[in-house]
């Protein structure tokens, strides 16, 4: 008999397995070994999430075999040895990336955080197959497009160098890769419409963004995709999801069997299942207390919803397990699964509990406890068909559990405000439960720059033309018997060129007095004419005209900005307070009122980086600094933008526009003449606000994407 292999003549040891947690949540898993390792071999499988690592020809000495970790995403590591090798298998908390190196006699693995998703939603999965490992750019040498033998598109890249990183993730129906720190040519910056190829891939969209490229696949129907890279050669295959023939389809009503008629006349109960166990080839177990007969008429029915129907007449209840059905009475089967119950509680109520504590790195403690305690239990077993799942009779029902809380009975969390820590006490299965959710739940919240500019502008413009006019005329000293006689633009000042005996050359008594009353307290200009002639027999006219134009133009720009959380509402505010004293019915008061601009707005992130946006926005400012009368200006509204699209999201325009003209009836309507007897004010004042809006995503290394 030969002897067995063993591997005693392994070239290397593994000695010792040892951890540190690193900054960022990141752990780092040292495998010691007796001499320098070789790379292994790797694969990771993600549900459950683990990595396996190979090391040929050696084995393993150490005494505990296991070491637990229960840090970061990694919760165990495991060494076992056969078949002259070695494998190291990493239990993760979820499918994580991770980076290797070798340190002498030390093979270092570096896992990285628990997730990157945003907080309260999964992020789309991203595959990263690579990260630059040098500051250059690299670019884009070709893109090729061919048919697989299975109907299946494959898109081969080559690359300027294979460690450009590669970025992949499903988003909206599409297939989006990015090429990071990457160029692309403009002659492969272009759409590929490759329908013609009838695969499941239609379009084939590259471009340039930022200082990456980025190409948007976009496939049709049911399909899968595979990413592989050889060398400088990236290839991602898109294949095809064909239905099976046998695949049956479900009825309206849940059922997808094959239709059979059946016709009895009081036929035993046990006998009719005996039909559709022939019929159909499955095994059925009926139990000893199915009796009674029953009559069936049933034409093309599914044979799943005719076992229904003679299950429901004679309260049975049926449990299948792969191709076997068993029948039996239902109040027979609900006891028998409610002691199955009653013994896994008992179970659960003694299985011993173990502490842990977790830290906390981006939320809230107290908050990541709370919502432990608020999550409800849900049970399928009362919604759910015993034979045919969910389908048949509708979705799980939701049950409360005592504590109301995701934890056990006897499981308790605390809160370390000190360290933002849980400390659990729970069962080992409840406390790895706890650990998932709480690495999708303990994640960065995403920022959002918000900056809003506030433009106004004026256009004033005002005009005012006056004249004043008079005439005066004078008979006087005339000898006796004849009558003296003046006339002028007043009683006053006709009865003193009387008494005076002369014509006077002053600017009193007036015919018309329309002067230009000036703009914004400015005084008109104006020019004067007198022609006169002076004695006890004369003439005198005196003539001024006066005008004055103004014009003006403004503009205000304010631009308040702020950063703000995902779904986390901001508040900027700037501007005056004031205190004004009132009177109401004798009695003073005290009133406070401000004058300001404000911006409060709150941010949400959309799965396909768009910004959706709630804004209240106003700018005041004080109309009369005695009352406190107030000019408001407000926008309050809801938008969804592009991240860094700048749109007006609001404007109000006003003009104001008035004609004054004061005139001597009859004489100011004169052709020409009319202007000697009127004056005319012209004003026209426009103003125009615009509101401009643009948010950012701050990305996680602090910069405006």
């Amino acid at each position: 008999m030969p002897a067995p292999k063993t591997v005693a003549a392994a070239a290397n040891e593994i000695s010792g397995i040892v951890y540190a947690k690193l900054p960022g949540n990141r752990i780092q898993i040292v495998v010691r070994m007796t001499a320098p390792p070789t790379e292994p071999s790797s694969f990771s499988i993600t549900n459950p999430a683990r990595v396996a690592l190979d090391f040929p020809a050696t084995r393993v000495t150490m005494a505990n075999k296991v070491v637990a970790v229960r840090e970061g995403a990694v919760s165990s590591v495991t060494a076992a040895e056969g078949d002259g090798r070695s494998r190291v298998i990493l239990s993760l908390v979820k499918p994580v990336g991770y980076t290797t190196s070798i340190d002498g006699n030390n093979y270092v693995i570096t896992v990285n955080a628990p997730g990157t998703a945003i907080a309260g939603a999964e992020k789309t999965k991203v595959v990263h197959f690579a990260s630059s490992r040098q500051s250059g750019k690299y670019s884009l040498k070709t893109i090729d497009f061919r048919r697989g033998p299975q109907a299946d598109g494959k898109i081969i890249i080559k690359l300027s160098d294979p460690s450009v990183g590669v970025d992949i993730r499903e988003q909206t129906g599409e297939i989006i890769v990015d090429f990071l720190n990457t160029t692309v040519p403009l002659d492969l910056q272009r759409r590929l419409d490759v329908v013609d190829f009838a695969t499941p891939v239609q379009t084939i969209d590259t471009f340039a963004q930022g200082r990456n490229t980025r190409m948007i696949v976009t496939p049709k129907g049911r399909y899968e995709h595979v990413a592989y890279q050889t060398g400088d050669v990236f290839t991602i295959s898109i294949k095809p999801i064909i239905e099976k023939a046998d695949e049956k389809k479900v009825d309206e009503f849940g059922y997808s069997g094959e239709k059979l008629s059946l016709n009895f006349q009081n036929i035993d109960a046990r006998a009719a299942l005996q039909v559709l166990a022939d019929f159909t080839g499955l095994n059925f177990v009926v139990g000893d207390n199915v009796k009674g007969n029953l009559t069936l008429r049933l034409k093309d029915v599914p044979w799943d919803q005719a076992l229904d129907l003679i299950v429901d007449a004679k309260n049975l209840a049926v449990r299948r397990r792969g191709n076997v059905l068993t029948v039996a009475p239902a109040p027979e089967v609900a006891a028998k699964e409610k002691a199955a119950l009653e013994s896994t509680k008992a179970f659960i109520e003694l299985e011993p509990l173990v502490s842990e504590l977790i830290q906390i790195n981006y939320a809230k403690a107290n908050e990541i406890a709370a919502l432990l305690k608020s999550i409800k239990a849900v049970t399928t077993g009362a919604g759910q068909h015993p034979v045919f799942g969910t389908g048949a009779t509708g979705g799980g029902v939701q049950a409360a559990t005592d504590s109301n809380s995701l934890l056990s009975l006897r499981g308790q969390v605390t809160v370390d405000q000190r360290t933002n820590s849980l400390l659990i006490q729970d069962t080992p299965g409840k406390i790895r439960e706890v650990r998932k959710l709480i690495a999708k739940l303990d994640q960065p919240v995403r920022q959002v720059l918000i900056e809003t500019r506030l433009v106004e502008a004026t256009d004033n413009f005002a005009r005012s033309l006056g004249v004043r006019f008079g005439v005066k005329k004078a008979d006087v000293g005339n000898p006796a018997g004849q009558r003296d006689s003046a006339i002028s633009g007043n009683i006053s000042d006709s009865s003193g060129i009387v008494s005076a005996g002369t014509l006077g050359a002053s600017s009193s008594g007036l015919n018309v007095n329309l002067a230009s009353s000036g703009v914004g307290g400015n005084l008109a200009a104006s020019i004067g004419f007198t022609l006169a002639k002076l004695g006890s027999t004369g003439d005198l006219l005196n003539l001024e005209l006066s005008a004055l134009e103004q014009e003006g133009n403004g503009k205000i720009i304010s631009s308040p900005r702020v950063i703000t959380a995902n779904q986390k509402k901001a508040k900027i505010e700037q501007g005056q307070e004031r205190v004004f004293t009132t009177s109401v019915l004798g009695v003073g008061a005290v009133v406070t009122k401000r004058a300001t601009l404000k911006l409060e707005v709150t941010p949400q992130i959309t799965p396909d980086d768009r910004v959706n946006l709630d804004v209240d926005i106003t700018k005041d400012n004080f109309a009369d600094s005695v009352q406190g009368l107030l000019n408001v200006k407000q926008i309050q509204t809801t938008i969804l933008l592009d991240n860094g699209e700048t749109v007006v999201i609001g404007g109000v325009y006003e003009q104001d526009k008035q004609t004054t003209i004061a005139k001597v009836p009859f004489f100011g309507d004169l052709p020409l003449l009319g202007w000697l007897f009127k004056t005319k004010s012209v004003q026209d004042n426009k103003t125009e606000l615009l509101i401009f809006l643009t948010p950012r995503i701050i990305s996680e290394n602090l910069t405006l994407r």
